[in-house]
């Protein structure tokens, strides 16, 4: 199903047609470690508000070597698991310098129906040694030719945006995903776009129409003063339940411990 976001209606008729076909949602982790464009405090500050209020699914903290495990753990359980990012990819799931173009953990993830979410700098770029993976890392994870060089795009909330994300404001995205790369590529559609503007689509998540994974990204942009903990949350609250099954977490009993630390138990 090929398509564009045209209006409220368009995209309530999208949510509830993908949604009715896809996984139920399984759990969330946020990596932030690492980070890439922004600093470590604005990462750190942002990842603590979506770990006190996600309440859409169980959430937690992965490190590097936990990075490594939960991937695995998550990748053929049945469910849609999700992993967020700040402009880092741990050199755990995927070999700096793309080394791994095929087999790597994050893509056998994706292509397992799950979704890999990024903030800050450009998705799968930054890695063990700075920019080691280069624009290749998000082509080669997702076997196309996107990329996101889209300086100064300004990005103007959408009727999604407006409806799931209602902290996001217009802002400069400097790597967005482009729409007729998308369109172009007939493995990939769009299933939400929260902001757009001339150059691009950001924030915006599109889906492997063979596999159902995807792939989003999340105010790629160096700007430590934009509200990324608030729009991850809705983001996380609002739209992954309208695409996936839920169950909700009571904020009291969500799991918000550190992977590697509960990976021992397991």
């Amino acid at each position: 199903m090929r398509f564009r976001i045209v209006g409220a209606i368009a995209a309530l008729a999208l949510t509830v047609s993908v949604g009715a076909s896809a996984q139920s949602l399984g759990e969330i982790a946020v990596y932030h470690e690492n980070v890439g464009w922004i600093g470590q405090a604005a990462a750190d500050e942002a990842a603590a508000e979506i770990l006190a209020n996600t309440t859409a699914a169980d959430i937690s903290v992965v490190d590097m070597d936990g990075a490594a495990a939960w991937v695995a753990a998550n990748t053929g359980d049945g469910d849609a698991d999700v992993l967020f990012m700040f402009g880092y990819l741990p050199e755990t799931i995927y070999e700096p310098a793309n080394v791994e173009a095929d087999g790597s953990l994050i893509e056998a993830f994706i292509e397992d129906g799950n979704v890999a979410l990024n903030t800050a700098d450009y998705i799968f770029y930054v890695t063990a040694g700075g920019g080691t993976n280069g624009d290749a890392g998000l082509k080669a994870i997702t076997d196309s030719e996107f990329d996101c060089w889209t300086d100064n795009n300004l990005a103007t909330p959408t009727a999604d945006g407006a409806t799931y994300t209602p902290s996001l404001a217009e802002f400069n995205s400097n790597r967005s995903l482009k729409r007729d790369q998308v369109e172009a590529d007939a493995n990939w559609e769009y299933v939400g776009v929260f902001a757009e503007g001339d150059l691009g689509t950001d924030p915006a998540i599109i889906r492997d129409v063979n596999n159902g994974g995807m792939v989003g990204v999340v105010m790629q942009v160096s700007d430590d003063t934009l509200p990324r903990g608030a729009v991850v949350t809705e983001l996380f609250n609002n739209w992954l339940p309208a695409i996936f099954t839920t169950t909700a977490v009571d904020a009291d009993g969500k799991m918000a411990s550190t992977w590697a630390a509960l990976k021992a138990d397991r």
